[in-house]
């Protein structure tokens, strides 16, 4: 990777991250917001939606290689986020799709309202921040025009762990010197 340097502008729910980077030639960035995968630009600028207090990992792979594989090189950590995909509804009444997220044994908190667009063959949507140490499940219902729903279909559970355990530290006091030792156990 050869970022040199990152320029951050936020505006309300709207972050924009240019990058700089000193390769020569036709750059390719791909972009990983808390370790998933968002895509892949030639320019070195990508907008993000956060919300306002909200705050995310954005790491940036720059190369030359037109067939380089992000999802098989990403980012160490795990993903903070998930992209939930499926396949549309080949109903001709379809108006939208339901995206609804649980997180452990709570309620079914909508995510987002998909527009159908009969050119799609599938879709994707990019997850909030996981909560660490949960069970998350979603599930995707399609809506007619008249309002009818379909049976869902469900993704999950998936249980995040993010957080790594606490070193374990061994601490020794040694009175002839007045001095506290500390090492890994």
């Amino acid at each position: 990777m050869s970022i040199t340097s990152t320029n951050v502008h936020r505006i309300g729910a709207v972050t924009t991250v240019t990058v700089i980077s000193d390769l020569v030639g036709t750059v390719y960035y791909h972009w990983y917001l808390d370790g998933a995968y968002v895509g892949e630009t030639i320019a070195p600028t990508r907008s993000f939606s956060l919300a306002v207090a909200e705050q995310a990992r954005l790491d940036v792979v720059d190369t030359l290689n037109p067939d380089f594989d992000a999802l098989a090189a990403p980012p160490a950590a795990f993903p903070g986020r998930y992209t939930v995909h499926w396949v549309r509804s080949l109903s001709a009444d379809v108006k939208e799709y339901l995206v609804e997220q649980q997180i452990g044994a709570g309620a079914w908190v909508e995510l987002a309202r998909v527009p159908h667009d009969p050119h799609a063959w599938d879709y994707y949507l990019l997850t909030g921040k996981l909560t660490d140490l949960m069970n998350t499940t979603w599930r995707i219902t399609t809506l007619d025009i008249a309002g009818n729903v379909s049976a869902a279909e469900q993704a999950g559970p998936i249980f995040i762990v993010r957080i790594p355990d606490a070193p374990k530290w061994v601490f020794t006091w040694d009175p002839g010197t007045q001095r506290i030792t500390y090492a890994a156990a």
